[in-house]
C-alpha cells in the first residue's frame, strides 16, 4: 500500500527545565543521556495533543476536516473512559462518520501506529497519528533514572492514500518477561530499571535492526538513513556504533529530551529531507512493553508524483 506523508507539527511542553541547574546533582548522568535540557507541561493531556494537531489543520485545514481516520498513541490519559481519542476528535471537529481509537504504547507507538494507518488507507483517504505523552506527572522527585530522562511532548502527523512511499519491511518484538523494567502502577510512579532496558536494547534490539538492514540489502534497498527512538545519547549511540558506517543515523536528543512516541515523529519534522530523499530508510522505536517495532520505508518506487515533506 503506497502512502503519502503530508505533514507533521508538534507541541513540546513549554516549561523548560535546566536539567544541571534545576539537578545538579545529575549533572554526571549527562554523558550518558546527552539532554541538558528538558520540558514539562502543565497543560492537560488533551490540550497538549490538540496543540499539536491544531497545527497540522492550521497548514491543512482543508483536508484535515474531511479525514475520517484518527489515531492516539499516549500513556497518559486522564480518563479511564471515553478514549482520549474521542476527545481528540471532538477538539478538531473532524467528522462524526470517522474511525478513532487509542494505543496504548509508549516508544514503540509511533511505529506501530504508523502500521495501522497504512492499512486503514486502503478505506480511508487520509489518517491522523496523534501521539502524546505527560511522563514528568509519572515520576518521583529524586529518582535520576526518570528524571534526567523524560520530556513531556505531543506530535500529530498527516498521511494520505497514494503517494511515493510504502512500508516495504516490518519486524515486531514484544517481550512481557520484561514489562516490569519499565512499569507504573495506577496511582504510584512510574519506574525505570535503566540498565535492563539498556541490555534488552543492545541485545535484542541491534539484532532486529540488523536483520531488517540485511534483508532490505539483499533486495537491492540499503538503507541510507536509520530514525531511532532518542531514548538517550547512550543508546543510539550504541546502536549507531553496530550499523553500516555509510548509514546516516541522527542524534536529537540534546533539542528536547526523550519524548516518549513522539521522538521519531519530531526527529522527521526537524531532518525533513530524510522523508524526500529517494531509497529507503528505517524507523524503529523500542521501549516500555518490552517492545521494538521496526519498518523499512522505499520512497520513490510507486511511480507517483513527488510531494516533498514540508514541516515547521
Amino acid at each position: 500500500m503506497n502512502f503519502g506523508l503530508l505533514d507533521i507539527q508538534y507541541q513540546i511542553g513549554e516549561i523548560e527545565i535546566d536539567l544541571v541547574g534545576h539537578y545538579p546533582e545529575y549533572a554526571a548522568v549527562l554523558d550518558k543521556t546527552g539532554m541538558p535540557r528538558l520540558y514539562r507541561s502543565e497543560q492537560s493531556v488533551e490540550d497538549l495533543a490538540v496543540s499539536a494537531a491544531q497545527r497540522v489543520r492550521d497548514r491543512n485545514g482543508d483536508v484535515l476536516a474531511a479525514t475520517t481516520a484518527l489515531i492516539v498513541v499516549s500513556q497518559s490519559a486522564e480518563f479511564q473512559l471515553p478514549s482520549l481519542a474521542c476527545e481528540v476528535h471532538r477538539r478538531l471537529d473532524l467528522p462524526t462518520t470517522s474511525l478513532a481509537f487509542d494505543i496504548n504504547q509508549g516508544c514503540s507507538g509511533f511505529v506501530q501506529a504508523l502500521t495501522v494507518a497504512v492499512a486503514l488507507l486502503q478505506t480511508h483517504e487520509h489518517v491522523l497519528i496523534v501521539c502524546v505523552d505527560k511522563y514528568r506527572s509519572k515520576l518521583r522527585a529524586g529518582d535520576r533514572s526518570t528524571e534526567s530522562v523524560f520530556s513531556d511532548a505531543a506530535s500529530a502527523t498527516l498521511l494520505q492514500r497514494d503517494g511515493d512511499l510504502e512500508i516495504t519491511r516490518q519486524s515486531h518484538l514484544t517481550d512481557g518477561n520484561g514489562r516490569r523494567f519499565l512499569a507504573q502502577k495506577m496511582g504510584e510512579h512510574l519506574t525505570m530499571a535503566g540498565a535492563d532496558v539498556f541490555l534488552w536494547t543492545r541485545n535484542k534490539v541491534t539484532k532486529q535492526i540488523r536483520t531488517v538492514i540485511d534483508e532490505e540489502t539483499a533486495l537491492g534497498r540499503t538503507p541510507h538513513s536509520v530514525i531511532l527512538h532518542q531514548a538517550s545519547k547512550l543508546v543510539v549511540e550504541t546502536i549507531r556504533d553496530i550499523l553500516p558506517k555509510e548509514i546516516f543515523v541522527p542524534i536529537d536528543v540534546a533539542r528536547y529530551g526523550n519524548t516518549v512516541s513522539s521522538t521519531i515523529p519530531i526527529l522527521l519534522a526537524n531532518y525533513p529531507s530524510l522523508m524526500n530523499q529517494y531509497g529507503t530508510l528505517l524507523l524503529a522505536g523500542f521501549g516500555v512493553g518490552l517492545s521494538s517495532s521496526v519498518v523499512a520505508i522505499t520512497c520513490g518506487n510507486s511511480g507517483h508524483e513527488r510531494k516533498p515533506l514540508t514541516t515547521l
